[in-house]
């Protein structure tokens, strides 16, 4: 298989007497040579988008003819210096010096847009298009490199190269079956459910994109097919920050019973002890869930203990799960929040976990709703590759962290995907993954 580094451009032919030979070397964090070419700043300094320019592109050979150049393959034109296969570079070249002339940009400079910018280190450029915003002062905060993948969709191009027909990743969870459950997941999913069953209080905690709200879908799917007598609270507050003890309060009454919510918070809570005592003695179960649950706030948490200690004899009357991000952790940390130390106390934290063993097994299930082997669509390189393009690093020292949560991976393979097809290549590979 050609490997993406056989297609470097070689330097244009021109009698400017302004072309330097490609001795760019510089490498990423993953030892790739960075070989930005001159034309990257030359659209960032006289205000062009790259998207504009990869709109003037059209592409003429393969699965991608009559349509625009990709983000992905102008990403990998201007700052590696790798051309698509399917589209012949002469036609990606006239195209852009006539979009550049249309832009009224000189001949001279031009002239000079094939070349390696030896100038641009990669570190300190803001993107092309985007304007520099104020300055902010960091040097107190710990600074990761959040260089991830942005998101986009699997493109037509890329659906016909590998003869796939639905996006793996999109409405990927149907039933239980669905869910991708590592040990760290099962383990999390059990704690959800013994709480909802059994009563409890209990926080999850996850980055975005862990699987949070895949998890809470996948309980109240398990309660209603089980047919179990456990009524979901759901406070329906967008902005968890203005989630209050009254707004708890008439969500607990309007989801569970036909009356309406008194007036006073006190006779809100007198009314709730009533329904929920009545209900518990008719078999009925409740459990609490709040979303976003890094948002609320600390008077707020506070008052979770007062609904959780209602109870009719031994009989707890409402168990609560926060579903949250990682704030939320801080949040629940005694000594960072001393005076809210009894419902801390008394909530479980638990945690859910990057993929990182589990890749795999995780793509292997997304891929097999449409019908395809891991070995349709990867180089078996391709695996180590995404865990390394989804770990983040700490500025200036070794500290890594990483981000293998499933929204984070969905993005990173769709983005390598089109970019395969853009580039002509059979599969994902490990250089693919790296180029992103």
């Amino acid at each position: 298989m050609q490997k993406l580094a056989a297609n470097l451009i070689t330097p244009l032919e021109k009698s400017s007497g302004n072309d330097k030979p490609l001795t760019a070397n510089k490498k990423n964090k993953w030892g790739q040579s960075y070989m930005p070419l001159k034309l990257k700043n030359v659209l960032a300094d006289n205000g062009l988008r790259q998207s504009d320019w990869q709109d003037a592109i059209i592409q003429e050979g393969g699965r991608g003819a009559g349509r625009s150049l990709s983000s992905s393959a102008g990403t990998q034109i201007l700052n590696w210096n790798q051309w698509p296969k399917l589209t012949d570079k002469k036609i990606i070249v006239e195209q852009t010096e006539n979009f550049l002339r249309k832009k009224k940009i000189t001949e001279g400079l031009i002239a000079t847009i094939w070349n390696i910018d030896n100038q641009d280190t990669g570190r300190n450029k803001i993107p092309t298009g985007v304007k520099r915003g104020p300055q902010k002062n960091t040097h107190k905060r710990t600074i990761f490199d959040l260089n991830l993948p942005e998101n986009e969709m699997l493109s037509a191009t890329a659906k016909s190269h590998f003869n796939i027909f639905i996006n793996p990743f999109i409405d990927d969870v149907q039933s239980a079956d669905d869910i991708y459950l590592s040990d760290d997941q099962m383990h999390v999913r059990a704690a959800m459910y013994q709480t909802a069953k059994h009563g409890g209080f209990v926080a999850i905690i996850g980055e975005s994109g862990s699987g949070k709200t895949t998890l809470r879908r996948d309980l109240i799917d398990r309660v209603n097919r089980e047919e179990l007598p456990i009524s979901i609270i759901q406070p329906r507050i967008i902005d968890k920050a203005k989630l209050t003890a009254g707004a708890i309060c008439e969500a607990i009454i309007r989801d569970v019973s036909s009356e309406r919510p008194k007036q006073s918070l006190e006779a809100k809570a007198s009314q709730i002890e009533r329904i929920l005592t009545s209900r518990a003695r008719g078999g009925s179960k409740h459990v609490l869930i709040i979303e976003e649950a890094h948002d609320i706030t600390i008077k707020t948490l506070k008052y979770l203990k007062r609904f959780w200690e209602l109870e009719d004899g031994f009989t707890k009357l409402l168990a609560i799960i926060l579903i949250g991000q990682t704030e939320l952790k801080g949040m629940l940390d005694v000594r960072q929040n001393y005076d809210a130390r009894e419902v801390i106390n008394r909530c479980e934290t638990v945690e859910l976990h990057p993929l990182n063993g589990n890749l795999e097994q995780y793509l292997a299930l997304k891929f097999k709703r449409a019908d395809k082997r891991l070995d349709h669509i990867f180089e078996p390189d391709a695996f180590d590759a995404i865990r390394e393009r989804c770990t983040i690093r700490q500025r200036g020292v070794s500290a890594s962290q990483s981000m293998l949560y499933p929204l984070i991976v969905n993005i990173t393979v769709t983005k390598a995907m089109n970019l395969t097809a853009d580039m002509g290549e059979q599969k994902v590979t490990a250089e693919i993954i790296r180029g992103l």
